[in-house]
């Protein structure tokens, strides 16, 4: 049984697409997609849209094929980045710790776009411990390794349509 059926993923990210075409209605936006993780629902979220958008992409590991404890943060792709200036969306998959989506954050301000927000699909509730929080979060989620909808387990599952937990790890 789903933790979040793909019905309740595609009422939210209809919501989510609405409100990003009246934020952004006349502006330059750019939707910074991190990869792997954001790609399923960034890819709905860009066809909910009707406002133009220019999506780049960045990749952030830090669990990488290990599995499900975190390791050193890497980000790949912030220099081909071209957000000067510009409104920048950053899309991402869950927000656990914060440590991730803080550290893009940080680093995209550096690169002077005119504004910064951040849209996660899921927050995970033991997050509430970190200062740091993503400007809108779709589903708020128990402390639990959850699958599908672009997530994975050691690169797999991310083609589920629902989000589900994943029993064992």
């Amino acid at each position: 049984m789903p933790l979040i059926a793909k019905e309740q993923i595609a009422t939210s990210i209809a919501q989510a697409a609405s409100d990003i075409d009246r934020q952004y209605k006349d502006k330059d936006l750019v939707i910074v997609m991190v990869l792997k993780g954001a790609i399923c629902f960034t890819a709905d979220l860009i066809r909910a849209m009707t406002i133009p958008c220019d999506l780049q992409t960045v990749q952030c590991s830090s669990y990488g094929k290990g599995g499900t404890k975190r390791g050193e943060l890497n980000i790949f792709g912030i220099e081909a980045l071209e957000i000067e200036n510009r409104d920048v969306l950053v899309v991402d998959d869950i927000f656990d710790s914060g440590h991730t989506l803080f550290s893009l954050i940080e680093t995209l301000n550096k690169k002077n776009p005119s504004s910064l927000k951040s849209l996660v699909l899921l927050t995970r509730n033991a997050s509430e411990m970190s200062d740091f929080h993503p400007d809108r979060s779709l589903f708020s989620i128990e402390d639990e390794f959850v699958i599908g909808y672009g997530l994975d387990y050691k690169e797999k599952y991310r083609g589920l349509p629902s989000i589900y937990a994943l029993e064992q790890v």
